[in-house]
């Protein structure tokens, strides 16, 4: 199982259609928002739908202003079958990260 929060930034007069739109995804719970329109969004795995493309939809929705990741949580058993260190050809030296430490 994996699962994160999200915090997304909203117009509060927005609520009800930010909640149906982002709800229609599925494994897509929220939970509680703020007067200011911060609105707490967790994200599960679902049959059938990526993670990392319900995370990508959930920017598309046209009333989220920003995201922001709040927590990730991934089962150990999915953690125990990564390797500790990454097969040297999949190694990037032309990262940007390294570039801009340069």
């Amino acid at each position: 199982m994996n699962i994160v929060s999200l915090v997304l930034r909203i117009k509060p007069e927005t609520r009800a259609e930010a909640e149906a739109a982002l709800c229609a995804f599925p494994g897509v719970q929220c939970h509680g928002m703020s007067d200011d329109g911060k609105l707490v969004v967790t994200v599960e795995d679902a049959e059938g739908a990526a993670m990392s493309d319900t995370l990508i939809a959930l920017h598309r929705v046209p009333e989220v202003l920003a995201a922001t990741l709040a927590y990730e949580h991934t089962d150990a058993m999915l953690s125990d079958s990564l390797p500790e260190t990454l097969p040297q050809a999949t190694q990037s030296t032309n990262s940007p990260c390294e570039e801009a430490q340069s």
